[in-house]
């Protein structure tokens, strides 16, 4: 056998948490909900929750606890929010119903 790490070794391509610590996505919020999503503006930092199902949804959540929308997220993001990897969104840009975020992992 080549290169296995164990039982906690991520997949191929993968780095672990350390890898995700270093991702960073920036990605539109979709479905935005109203009254939440459009009481966003830029420098507000959004939780980023994994909601497990028959399709994995990555939801974005006010301080509230509010859900404000979701992001199409990448395999490797959701590889990580499986991994229990924390992350956060920072919203970059408010254009309208157009918003924009930075998907990170916590300072």
């Amino acid at each position: 056998m080549s290169g296995s790490s164990g039982p906690d070794r991520p997949g191929p391509g993968a780095g672990g948490h350390d890898d995700c610590s270093r991702l960073r996505l920036t990605r539109q919020i979709e479905a935005p909900v109203p009254g939440v999503a459009d009481a966003l503006t830029p420098g507000d930092v959004l939780a980023v929750d994994l909601r497990a199902g028959t399709v994995d949804i990555v939801v974005l959540v006010d301080a509230s606890g509010r859900d404000a929308g979701s992001v199409i997220a990448t395999g490797r993001l959701l590889d990580c929010l499986r991994q229990g990897a924390p992350f956060e969104a920072a919203v970059l840009t408010v254009r309208g119903g157009a918003i924009q975020v930075e998907v990170r992992a916590p300072a």
